[in-house]
């Protein structure tokens, strides 16, 4: 697990951090730790920054050697970095002639350690470890000891600021660069709650690298002895910058000014739709059909390689992809709507009605045995059936990923979506209405500010955020 969070900070977002809790000056006498240090990029630049401000208010090296060992603080669990952290911040303290220091840099995990010791600042890159990367022996403490990971699918960050800000002093900063889905994550929420109160300003790097990963970052600004109503949001990108009020925080956090809108004159989308994750196959490869032809002597059937298939089987198929590319695709439908209703076939019924599709899945039976699938699922089924009773009716369909447009396909009763969020109406407006609504400025704008970073300048959205937008009625 450790490789995995050994990814070190940038010397320039090194400088930053120090900078926005102003580690700059008169420094001696205040305590900083950096509590995943690895090989001391963060520390080197605090060890020489503290040793020249001392130097500057005319400390003798004796007096800076007991303040180096007594103010800064590391710790690193990789026993071989941890080793070079030292050695490298030797070669920072022996070039102003400063030897022999008694670092505090201690070879632990962090998260197991119970200090004592109250800082002036916590300063950082935590691991970036998603949940399922996560072994089960760590998912199991960290969920027992950190607040903001009891529940749900929390990445290993998580931990690593709850402890940040708990080892602060009264008057304590904290400047921590963290992965900016932290703000959107559903799983993150306790987490959101945990930082409100503390949380001064956030510096959003959106589409910016500055890791050679696909995760985007974000450096957050703690102050536990300033307490205010407000966040300074920076957006790095763009250069912009807004002061936003805490109580228009929500559950994911939407960094955009308030319009000045009538509670009355707005609703809210699922109020009049129905914004769901389409069906999941959990092996389209099986079910999903792009290479197919008909034969004109056996109208019943469609043929895919060598196998024939029933064509009483088989629905229209459509995934946001297919849509924009104009790509016909057929998908085999193991079930059947009366009066509106699903019903499923049992095993025996299945096989004796359509032999040929029988023969064609049980291509797959070993990848559809394997699934990850919904309880009693039959082997021919679909693995997740909740979007299934829904379906039967004519729809819209938008991509969970949202790069320059938000992109809307109509669809008819009889197409079944495999990929994306599919839209229905269960009120008074039709879907026409829906449409202009996803495809309006103002809903690109909401996506831009609620989503979640997925690739360079695509955002990543859920139908829950979909049926959580407010639109001004007198405009839809």
């Amino acid at each position: 697990m450790n490789k995995k969070c050994q990814v070190f900070t940038p010397n320039e977002i090194v400088i930053e951090l120090l900078n926005k809790v102003d580690y700059n000056n008169n420094l001696f006498g205040k305590k900083i730790i950096e509590n995943a240090c690895g090989d001391g990029n963060i520390l080197t630049v605090i060890v020489e920054r503290y040793i020249t401000d001392c130097l500057n208010n005319g400390l003798t090296t004796k007096k800076i050697k007991m303040g180096l060992q007594e103010d800064i603080y590391g710790a690193e669990i990789d026993k071989e970095h941890y080793l070079k952290c030292i050695d490298n911040l030797n070669a920072v303290a022996e070039k102003y002639g400063v030897i022999g220091v008694n670092w505090n840099i201690l070879n632990v995990d962090i998260l197991k350690e119970d200090l004592k010791i109250r800082f002036d600042y916590v300063i950082g890159n935590p691991p970036y470890i998603t949940y399922k990367d996560l072994d089960n022996e760590t998912r199991l403490f960290v969920r027992e000891n950190y607040e903001v990971c009891k529940t749900g699918k929390f990445d290993y960050c998580y931990a690593f600021i709850e402890a940040s800000l708990k080892i602060l002093n009264e008057n304590g900063k904290m400047s921590y660069l963290i992965p900016s889905s932290i703000f959107k994550n559903v799983f993150a929420q306790k987490l959101r709650d945990f930082l409100m109160p503390f949380v001064q300003q956030i510096y959003d790097y959106q589409t910016i690298k500055l890791f050679d990963v696909l995760t985007s970052s974000a450096i957050i600004v703690c102050d536990k002895g300033r307490p205010s109503y407000f966040i300074d949001y920076y957006n790095v990108d763009k250069g912009n910058t807004i002061t936003i009020n805490k109580t228009d925080l929500f559950s994911k956090w939407e960094f955009t000014q308030k319009k000045a809108v009538d509670i009355k004159d707005t609703a809210k989308f699922g109020d009049f739709f129905t914004a769901s994750i389409t069906i999941a196959t959990l092996y389209n490869k099986a079910f999903v059909l792009s290479d197919f032809k008909e034969l004109e002597d056996e109208g019943r059937y469609i043929v895919v390689g060598s196998y024939l298939i029933e064509k009483d089987l088989l629905k229209l198929a459509a995934s946001p992809r297919s849509m924009n590319y104009n790509k016909n695709e057929l998908i085999i439908f193991p079930y059947n709507y009366k009066e509106g209703k699903l019903e499923k076939y049992n095993e025996d019924e299945f096989e004796r009605r359509f032999p040929k599709a029988t023969n064609y899945l049980k291509l797959f039976s070993d990848k559809l045995a394997k699934r990850d699938s919904d309880k009693n699922v039959k082997w021919f089924e679909y693995g997740r059936t909740q979007a299934l009773s829904h379906l039967n009716q004519e729809k819209l369909l938008l991509s969970t990923v949202v790069t320059k447009q938000v992109k809307v396909y109509e669809l008819s009763k009889e197409c079944i979506p495999y990929s994306g969020i599919y839209i229905t109406r269960k009120g008074k407006l039709n879907l026409e209405y829906a449409k202009n609504i996803l495809e309006s400025e103002d809903f690109f704008n909401y996506v831009r500010s609620i989503g979640i970073n997925a690739n360079g300048a695509s955002l990543r959205i859920t139908a829950k955020d979909i049926n959580n937008y407010v639109f001004p009625i007198r405009e839809a």
